[in-house]
């Protein structure tokens, strides 16, 4: 080596030797108390990382599960299965108390006696309404009810019904149509109230009462339902029926 490059290597072994004299080395027992420590905050971290992903996957998979429901939902022939698996999601929201807007309804039917005629399964009957025979229903109600003396072709009695002895319902039928007739006796103050939708109104004339004739579109059927009410001699009268407005009247103006 040439002269000058020896003394500047002596040199720098000379800076370097000075340095390392200078530098802090630590005990060997705090350098492991180090390592220790830095394992378990990498350890936390990643610990926290993996809960974050555990987390972030859970709502992952419930917006899956949703998402799962809502295609189930479409298809009609799952519904079966698509009902648990709402009620099983719903459950993870929900408490055992609700609170807000809340409907219930309750019903009571009382068994039917031995000596009772069953009614045909599409005749809607009232809670305490009794199917009895014509003659049951003039000895047990408490009022000479009226019989129609017309009907269209085809139709006749099927069942009639009484309610404390208070209520008589005539219903008839024929193949294509239906006809309730309801007759309710009152004694002093009489007053009632109806509720329609989507309906024409108009005032007609009863046997010298005035009533109201009612046509309502069936949504479901797409038929007209013809309603008329009146009263007249205490007793309040009510025809439910689906045949026409003619035909309709004709029977409630035979009720005399």
């Amino acid at each position: 080596m040439k002269p000058d490059n020896m003394t500047l290597e002596r040199l720098i072994q000379e800076a370097l030797k000075e340095e390392s004299e200078n530098m802090y080395i630590p005990p060997s027992q705090q350098i492991w108390q180090k390592i220790l420590s830095d394992r378990q905050t990498a350890k936390a971290m990643g610990k926290l990382c993996y809960q974050k992903l555990y987390t972030a996957g859970a709502i992952a998979c419930m917006i899956v599960v949703v998402s799962f429901v809502g295609l189930f939902m479409s298809n009609q022939s799952a519904i079966a299965v698509n009902n648990r698996i709402v009620k099983i999601v719903v459950g993870f929201f929900t408490s055992p108390e609700t609170t807000g807007v809340v409907s219930v309804s309750m019903s009571s039917n009382p068994s039917p006696t031995p000596d009772m005629p069953p009614p045909p399964p599409d005749w809607p009957l009232d809670t305490g309404e009794k199917v009895v025979t014509l003659e049951q229903a003039h000895l047990e109600a408490s009022f000479d009810f009226l019989i129609p003396s017309f009907l269209p072709r085809n139709m006749s009695l099927d069942i009639i019904t009484v309610l404390d002895g208070f209520r008589v319902n005539q219903y008839y039928r024929s193949d294509n149509n239906r006809l309730i007739i309801e007759q309710r006796h009152f004694t002093g103050g009489f007053a009632s109230s109806h509720h329609f939708a989507s309906s024409k109104v108009k005032k007609v004339h009863i046997n010298g009462a005035e009533a109201t004739l009612i046509t309502q579109q069936n949504p479901y059927t797409g038929q007209a339902q013809i309603h008329i009410l009146w009263c007249l001699d205490n007793i309040s009268f009510s025809i439910q029926t689906d045949l026409g407005e003619r035909d309709a009247l004709k029977v409630a103006r035979s009720l005399k």
